[in-house]
């Protein structure tokens, strides 16, 4: 059966053929003198307007018996298309209300399935993913008649029209059986609404928790969920996961192998990077950068920003950290890409005599717009003879696209010429999505730091699923930042199960000093500062010193984290290999190198 045959939609046809009707049997009763409603012989009985209306309408009974001739062929056509529209409207109502039923039995003996509430491009994208994956999905729309509804239904998905944020609408939908629910209804705050009134809902109802995914497009909301230390959105029966795809896609890249190809050593001072198109996503991958990948002694990532709105884009970074300049040399100018003409050409040129970075990222909001610029860009760099210079372009659905335009600009020398990433749909996997491949190291981090933690009372001493955002957020980035100080330390870090590698006491020395550099660079984008008395209020912190001037208790505690590693490492299916010397030794800058360094007490 046609997903749209029987749905409200096709009144339009049908409408129409039942006023032709209606039109036909009115006329034929007022002008043919010798009919009745029966349609017997009544000489000189021409019917008025209201009861030609009435035997009009009872023709739907089928009781008309008109002859086709030149006087009777209205009232021949009406008896036919009256009950045609009678049966046709009786039967749509109830085929429409058996297919809800049956939809509902069906919702009801669903076992293990994931419920995705909003049926728009990331919700439809979310629904082909998990059914890709051969995973079991019912999804809940206000209306089933739009085209990504009907794309789903097409899947063979299980649909059910309403509000997602009726509580009674999720428990037919099978809450209480249901693995996951992922919410991705256009609005964040009706996302996070829908989530607790059915973390409330399933309040001693489950024994195992739910998986709750609200999508968080809004920075603010976004970076207030992720500050909160003391509350966590989860309870016992439901596990919070609250994901934005703009910062995946940015962690996304920054831990690929081709970007981390790309970085420069680490006694490089100043590394380069190239931003074509900013708001959130670039805002996103330049402020993660500077807190992350160039979290780094004596080096201090600079950045040119080509972006329409010019200097007025900071606004964007300004939202995830409203410090990041004192972490970042960020410059901005305006420059509009476009199409359909070349005009960006020369501010692109202009750009990259200046200052060569060592990979371009393309982080604009169209894709074709994009991949056209990615092209574009990748011949400017091939007149500079740059032919090993990454580009990085972001698609948003054009994947395929994207994955044949890399291939024709590939060479066996160079493969990352041409990179996309961040596309809808590997976002939207269930290995990102549910399985938090992401979050592999992270999670890890966090079961060896409860393993070894004194302090119980902590309100980051509980299990990951009970975990605040804030204390996830920190698990994050501090995970993210591992291949970063393995790499510091001439290792890098690889898929795979092997026997542990062991740390000298020079590499846990070394690994230790560097994670507490990036929390000290990651504090003060924050608008932290070094006191010697710890002040939460006014944003001050007794220990944003340098490693040498540390407490041997905090430099003990940073030393054990390192020197578990490799057993975080193997935690998350990956292993630990060495590729070399060391980049550089590491020293205790002087504090005049870098408003974002830790200062000397």
């Amino acid at each position: 059966m046609p997903p749209r045959l029987f749905k409200l939609g096709d009144w339009i046809y049908i409408a129409p053929v039942a006023l032709i009707a209606f039109a036909l049997g009115v006329y034929g009763f007022t002008t043919c003198g010798d009919c009745g409603a029966s349609g017997l012989a009544q000489p000189g009985a021409r019917s008025g307007l209201v009861q030609a209306v009435t035997h009009t309408l009872g023709l739907m009974k089928g009781t008309g018996g008109f002859p086709l001739d030149r006087e009777h062929w209205p009232l021949f056509l009406a008896q036919i298309l009256m009950p045609a529209f009678a049966f046709v409207s009786v039967f749509k109502i109830a085929l429409q209300n058996i297919r809800r039923d049956a939809r509902v039995v069906l919702a009801r003996r669903l076992r293990g399935h994931t419920i995705v509430c909003g049926i728009g491009a990331v919700g439809r994208q979310i629904v082909e993913s998990f059914c890709d994956a051969g995973k079991s999905v019912l999804a809940i729309t206000l209306d089933t008649g739009t085209p990504d509804a009907l794309a789903c239904e097409r899947r063979g998905v299980l649909l059910l029209q309403g509000d997602a944020s009726e509580t009674s609408l999720l428990q037919l939908a099978g809450l209480k059986h249901a693995d996951a629910l992922i919410l991705a209804c256009g609005s964040d705050g009706m996302n996070l609404e829908i989530g607790m009134r059915a973390r409330d809902a399933l309040k001693g109802v489950r024994e195992s928790p739910i998986r709750i995914l609200p999508q968080l497009r809004s920075e603010w909301l976004y970076e207030s969920i992720e500050k909160q230390r003391n509350v966590a959105l989860g309870s016992a029966t439901a596990e919070f996961q609250p994901f934005n795809l703009n910062a995946n896609a940015a962690r996304a890249l920054l831990g690929s192998e081709a970007f981390l190809r790309a970085m420069p050593q680490a006694d490089t001072p100043s590394p380069h990077l190239l931003v074509c198109g900013f708001g959130r996503m670039g805002a996103e991958l330049i402020v993660r950068a500077a807190r992350c990948n160039f979290a780094l002694p004596g080096q201090r990532l600079s950045a040119t920003v080509l972006d329409r709105g010019g200097a007025a884009s900071v606004a964007s970074a300004e939202i995830k950290s409203p410090h990041f300049r004192e972490i970042a040399d960020i410059e901005f100018r305006a420059c509009t890409f476009a199409m359909e003409n070349a005009s960006w050409h020369e501010t692109v040129r202009t750009a990259l005599n200046e200052r060569m970075p060592f990979a371009v990222v393309i982080a604009l909001s169209a894709d074709d717009v994009a991949l056209h610029s990615a092209t574009e860009l990748r011949k400017i760099l091939d007149e500079s003879e740059c032919f090993g210079l990454p580009v990085f372009v972001r698609v948003w659905e054009q994947a395929r696209l994207a994955e044949f335009l890399a291939q024709l600009e590939g060479q066996s020398a160079w493969p990352d010429r041409l990179m996309p990433f961040g596309d809808l749909a590997s976002l939207t996997s269930p290995a990102i999505l549910l399985d938090q491949s992401l979050d592999a190291l992270a999670r890890a981090l966090h079961r060896v730091w409860l393993e070894s933690v004194p302090d119980k009372s902590s309100p980051a001493a509980v299990s990951w699923e009970k975990l605040p955002e804030f204390y996830k957020q920190a698990n994050r980035v501090s995970a993210d930042y591992i291949p970063i100080r393995l790499r510091y330390c001439g290792m890098s870090l690889r898929a795979g199960a092997e026997p542990w590698l062991t740390f000298s006491d020079a590499e846990v020395e070394a690994l230790a000093a560097l994670e507490h550099w990036r929390w000290c660079v990651e504090m003060r984008s924050l608008g932290w500062r070094y006191s010697q008395e710890r002040d939460n209020l006014r944003k001050r912190h007794d220990r944003m010193a340098e490693w040498d001037a540390l407490p041997e208790e905090a430099k003990a505690y940073n030393r054990e984290m390192a020197r578990r590693i490799p057993e975080i490492a193997a935690a998350a299916g990956m292993t630990i290999k060495r590729d070399g010397a060391a980049s550089r030794q590491l020293r205790a800058p002087g504090r005049r190198q870098a408003d974002a360094q830790p200062v000397r007490t």
